[in-house]
């Protein structure tokens, strides 16, 4: 069954941090029980039973880390009253693109609103 084949990838998905850091290969066993999976059918899977969010067309996070993020970045703009693209790299340590696309589904969710090179809470 396709979500069995999913379980082992728990772990490798919900590291420290938000740039993966286990090539895409090693995230989702590539076979199951009784063949071959496509790994977008398994992450679809993953996707479905909330272990994963798919941010952009690109970028998943585990359940557990974007609720961190989301969080933090919620945090952050309650403190400061805004946020941007540089602070949000920084805060995660991570690469522009990861921060660029959790910003983007914030914005897309309606928990935050760009307005010019800033976030603003909604």
């Amino acid at each position: 069954m396709l979500a069995d084949a999913a379980g082992p990838s728990d772990q490798a998905v919900s590291g420290p941090g938000i740039t993966p850091s286990v090539p895409a290969q090693d995230v989702v066993p590539m076979t199951g029980g009784d063949g071959t999976y496509p790994l977008a059918e398994l992450l679809a899977a993953l996707i479905e039973q909330g272990k994963l969010v798919k941010v952009s067309d690109t970028v998943l996070f585990s359940s557990d880390a974007y609720q961190v993020m989301k969080q933090t970045v919620v945090a952050h703009l309650q403190k400061e009253g805004r946020i941007t693209l540089a602070q949000v790299r920084d805060l995660f340590q991570t690469s522009r693109k990861y921060a660029q696309a959790l910003l983007e589904h914030l914005d897309d969710q309606r928990v935050t609103r760009r307005v010019g090179d800033e976030r603003v809470l909604r």
